[in-house]
């Protein structure tokens, strides 16, 4: 109860706050997707996909309207229609409410922690860093965020909370409404500035994170630090453009574990985009280090075709990971997919089922889907 009456004065007390000149046209609108396909997996890889015949069809809903004093509220959320079945009992999720006006908003729902989602630090660091919304609804138990935002003088701010209902059971020692993460971004001069901060709770230190970036003749810049207090980690990356290919790389000083860096090439012209990369994993406490690397592309045919391709292995594992796809765009929201894929892991493997950077599944893919 605690958490729901926050909850609703916080709304009240926005709308009378932020109202705007913003008009929206009220009404319920409906999208939904639906796919058919066949695989080769044997559910080695996801015991919950076997070989054979899969389908779904899963539909979205946002309602809105305009109010009196100028915001606008919204409401979104979607169901599962049928998942291997003809139509089950439904379920739904990914439920937002929102109130919006020129300058700032309030959202309460199936949302991203700010600072995990928007802060845009140098890959190749070490800290814990901040939590994601795993972590938040399944790790924790909160069954809710809230977030707010604000745009003043060039600069967004933006807080999320943790909310638990007091139906469920919070895993950590946390109150009804915890967690909280702020995350600062604006522009000074040339410079692209971000701020991001996590408090600390549940047993976990807090987190604080500052990223500055800005283009130098040409060269893109970015500087990160983020410390967790039990490590500290900075990073600088740079890319550069050379007409059709970009080359970046990174470089990640961590103050506990070894310093990380990488390197990528990245080509695109005339319908083909190409990906060539390399990371290296500093080894820890006398380990070797992990080196990663891999190419992937695409090109597109033309007449809607665009076909894929990737390669990647490391040193520290056997298995090598390859795919290739092709895509064929059917038109209004048709597409026809043929894929393969192989991880080279013969393990049951429960988190990461999908391979690729376009995110294939196991084995060999034959499916259509449709958007509505």
């Amino acid at each position: 109860m605690k958490s729901i009456l926050l909850t609703s004065t916080a709304l009240v007390a926005f709308a009378g706050a932020a109202a705007a000149d913003g008009h929206a046209t009220p009404g319920i609108t409906f999208s939904g997707e639906a796919e058919l396909g066949y695989t080769s997996d044997d559910g080695v890889n996801d015991p919950a996909l076997n070989e054979g015949f899969f389908w779904d069809a899963s539909v979205d809903v946002t309602m809105t309207a305009a109010l009196d004093n100028g915001l606008v509220a919204t409401a979104t959320f979607g169901f599962n229609v049928a998942e291997n079945s003809l139509g089950d009992t439904v379920t739904t999720g990914d439920y937002v409410l929102s109130l919006a006006g020129d300058n700032a908003s309030l959202s309460f729902g199936d949302l991203d922690p700010v600072a995990e989602d928007r802060f845009g630090d140098v890959d190749g660091g070490t800290t814990r860093g901040f939590f994601d919304q795993d972590a938040h609804f399944d790790v924790v138990g909160f069954e809710s965020m809230l977030v707010g935002e604000a745009t003043v003088a060039g600069f967004t701010a933006a807080a999320s909370w943790g909310v638990d209902s007091g139906d469920g059971l919070l895993l950590a020692e946390t109150d009804d409404i915890d967690a909280m993460q702020l995350h600062v971004a604006g522009t000074v001069s040339i410079v692209d500035l971000e701020l991001a901060y996590q408090q600390e709770f549940g047993g976990f230190d807090a987190v604080f994170g500052v990223a500055a970036s800005a283009t130098f003749a040409g060269a893109d810049i970015t500087v990160s630090y983020v410390d967790d207090n039990d490590e500290s980690s900075t990073g600088i990356s740079v890319a550069y453009p050379f007409g059709p290919v970009t080359v970046a790389a990174y470089y990640s000083v961590n103050d506990v574990a070894e310093d990380n860096y990488g390197l990528d090439l990245d080509y695109a012209a005339n319908g083909i985009a190409v990906n060539v990369f390399v990371d290296v994993d500093g080894g820890e406490a006398g380990a070797d280090d992990v080196t990663e690397y891999g190419i992937e592309g695409s090109y597109d045919v033309g007449n809607g075709l665009t076909v894929f391709a990737g390669y990647i292995t490391d040193d520290a594992v056997e298995n090598d990971l390859v795919y290739a796809a092709a895509e064929y765009d059917l038109g209004g929201g048709a597409e026809l997919l043929f894929s393969y894929a192989d991880d080279g892991d013969e393990t049951a493997n429960l988190t990461d089922d999908e391979v690729g950077d376009p995110e294939y599944n196991e084995g060999l893919t034959v499916a259509v889907s449709f958007e509505f």
